[in-house]
């Protein structure tokens, strides 16, 4: 592919930022092209196309880690995350970089286009939780919806190597597309400023939003990391047993990472007052 020929991914260790910007380039040209080439269905294929761009940049860099991996006999949670920090900064910026093109073109574009081109991203929006009071029921709601996504996430990249990287663009364009459509929606109703109201709800839904995506990304980043280790290794081995403590060992971290965001996510629906009132602003 010639577009990671552009960039170096030494640019990309040596400035972060460039992950950011990256996923917003990717993503404006992924929903570009798939509304000239697929204009009757382009959510899904802008997804693919955005998926298929960062491809070859993610398999470098989980190559690297793997090599890392790749030398150790032991494990230790806290060494994990420290020497393989730079994957999980990539992925965390290259999703926000694609959240944040999603809702710009959900904001500026009319409601028929956002609704058509997004039509899949807009789908997975409901009333729900406009309003919502603070109880198990909610929680367990939004729990259980984010652990099948966490699932899916580590399976694809253990299965698939770096298949989660789809599973991830799709829920930055989802979730980059309510908080613009949101925005916009609420700041018609009530004549405000779109883009004012979008960074509003931005500052609100970013902590346990950032969190939500660090647990995902540390499934798929676990799951395509230890993927190439259990190829070669004997059933039963002690380097096998070995690796599926680690499989466990940070299954078990993500989860946690997952309920502390669905806490604060409830916590942040029950509490906030501006959240729930652009909420049902946006439903006026």
């Amino acid at each position: 592919m010639v577009l990671e020929h552009l960039y170096p991914l030494k640019l990309i260790e040596k400035n972060l930022v460039f992950a950011f910007i990256i996923g917003m380039g990717y993503a404006i040209i992924g929903i570009g092209i798939s509304v000239i080439l697929f204009p009757e269905d382009p959510a899904i294929v802008s997804i693919a196309f955005i998926a298929l761009m960062f491809y070859p940049t993610i398999n470098t860099l989980l190559k690297q880690e793997e090599e890392i991996e790749a030398t150790k006999d032991t494990f230790n949670l806290g060494e994990f995350f420290r020497e393989h920090k730079h994957a999980f900064r990539v992925y965390i910026l290259f999703f926000l970089g694609v959240l944040f093109a999603f809702s710009f073109f959900s904001i500026i574009l009319p409601a028929l286009a956002t609704n058509h081109i997004f039509k899949n991203q807009i789908d997975v929006m409901t009333g729900g939780n406009s309003g919502k009071a603070f109880d198990m029921g909610l929680f367990t709601d939004i729990f259980q919806n984010n652990l099948s996504v966490l699932l899916l996430c580590f399976i694809a990249a253990l299965i698939f190597g770096d298949g989660s990287i789809f599973l991830i663009i799709w829920n930055a364009s989802v979730w980059g597309t309510i908080f613009g459509n949101l925005a916009k929606t609420a700041a018609i109703n009530v004549s405000k400023n779109p883009f004012i109201y979008f960074l509003i709800v931005i500052i609100i839904v970013f902590p346990h939003m950032v969190l939500e995506a660090f647990s995902y990304v540390c499934a798929a980043t676990a799951g395509g990391v230890i993927s190439k280790g259990l190829i070669g290794e004997s059933f039963f081995s002690d380097r096998f047993r070995f690796i599926i403590k680690n499989i466990i060992l940070l299954i078990i971290f993500a989860l946690l990472i997952l309920v502390i965001a669905v806490t604060v996510e409830t916590y942040v629906l029950m509490n906030v007052s501006v959240y729930r009132t652009i909420i049902q602003q946006s439903f006026m």
